[in-house]
């Protein structure tokens, strides 16, 4: 057993992966006007990177579980920030747009061995707190990401934005090798506190509460990555808005999102999970609403912050209260599935609502993101009516387990 200094240690490290992880997803919506411009790209020419990067996410959301349960939690993390760091640089020394997407496409399973294993891990063995903290870390480096990239792309080059990154990278990536050792790896624990027998794929698959939450997962992180994605081609090339006060706003927007992420990993174990998720998700078509109806300056800019705001939880009390809703035996494939749908979510309809925009108008994204946030809210309610009945013994046990570890945290 691990001490209370080692496990406060691992958190930490886990809270810079994912502020790592951050960084390298906010590059791309400011670099890709300059990256269409050099190599002379269609505005969805987008679409292709996404759909690389999702297959590759995809495919590392699904064997997560197994690789970490066979290699080590610690090792297959470090294995995960290597491939992505050494991406960045790729990506930064590519001469050619082939380059860049296949380079996107090893940084996408990069990205989501990271994304799913850390996922996985805090799942199992920490609390709704850390949860939200660890994607508040997430919502640190994304909110840097922008100004990086805008700062490089106006005065340097969008390349020296990824190399920067790479950099970065390497030195989280030192960090964790030092300290890979003491990463945990029991899995999910029994009321009797013995190892939870996972269920194949194909039972799971057969839940329809997982079918429910993994659409939950595909509409708001289509939301959240769409907005974040788009909201500077919209603001510069629709709305006419100077490119160094719209980056600014997409970092007001994820600047949002990340306090409020850290806000709410004060509160998150004293509310009510489901009361919590539904507020926010209104919260959300409220705030994307606003962004989209924009009949002055003001409302769009006030809906982007409303909706920065309500998304802060979402995805982490979606994940965290994972076991709940589809039980334990569940839990470990419920997680890798809504991890898959996240890749699905913030790779392909990001591309697509960007395929929209060029057809109809870049304003119809704005519509998109209203009718994604009111997907993510309905799905979310349907998978609250068919969640899995948890025993009360094993309830209790949850509770303590999560209870210790904030107290070793």
């Amino acid at each position: 057993m691990i001490s209370k200094i080692e496990n406060r240690r691992i958190i930490l490290i886990a809270f810079l992966m994912f502020v790592g992880l951050g960084l390298s997803a906010g590059l791309l919506g400011v670099a890709w006007p300059y990256m269409q411009d050099e190599f002379n790209l269609e505005l969805d020419a987008v679409s292709v990177l996404f759909l690389v990067q999702t297959i590759a996410y995809t495919l590392a959301s699904f064997i997560i579980g197994r690789i970490m349960a066979r290699m080590g939690s610690g090792t297959i993390l470090v294995g995960g920030i290597l491939i992505l760091a050494l991406s960045m640089f790729a990506i930064a020394a590519s001469a050619t747009w082939v380059l860049i997407v296949a380079f996107g496409l090893i940084a996408g399973f990069g990205s989501g061995v990271i994304d799913a294993g850390l996922n996985l891990y805090v799942t199992t063995y920490h609390s709704a707190r850390e949860m939200n903290w660890l994607h508040a870390s997430f919502g640190i480096g994304i909110t840097l990401g922008p100004l990086l990239m805008t700062y490089c792309a106006l005065q340097l080059k969008w390349q020296i934005g990824y190399a920067i990154t790479g950099a970065v990278l390497v030195v989280i990536l030192a960090l964790l090798i030092v300290n890979r050792h003491l990463w945990r790896n029991e899995g999910f624990q029994s009321a009797e506190n013995t190892p939870v027998r996972r269920a194949g794929f194909s039972q799971s698959l057969r839940l329809p509460v997982l079918w429910f939450s993994m659409i939950t997962f595909l509409a708001y992180v289509a939301m959240e990555i769409g907005i974040g994605q788009w909201a500077y081609t919209l603001l510069t090339q629709a709305r006419g808005i100077a490119p160094e006060i719209a980056g600014l706003w997409v970092s007001i927007y994820w600047g949002v999102f990340t306090g409020g992420r850290i806000l709410f990993g004060f509160v998150a174990n004293r509310l009510d999970a489901t009361r919590l998720l539904r507020g926010c998700l209104l919260g959300a078509v409220v705030g994307t609403f606003m962004f989209a109806w924009d009949s002055l300056p003001i409302i769009g800019s006030i809906g982007l912050i409303v909706v920065g705001f309500a998304e802060a939880p979402i995805f982490a009390m979606l994940m965290m209260t994972t076991p709940q809703r589809v039980g334990l035996e569940h839990a470990e494939n419920g997680v890798a599935l809504q991890m898959a749908s996240v890749g699905l979510g913030s790779a392909i309809l990001p591309g697509l609502i960007g395929t929209i925009g060029m057809h109809f108008g870049l304003e119809t994204m704005t519509a998109t993101f209203t009718a994604v946030a009111i997907v993510a809210f309905v799905f979310h309610e349907l998978a609250h009516l068919t969640r899995s009945p948890i025993p009360a013994a094993a309830r209790a046990t949850d509770d303590e387990t999560k209870t210790s570890s904030e107290c070793t945290s």
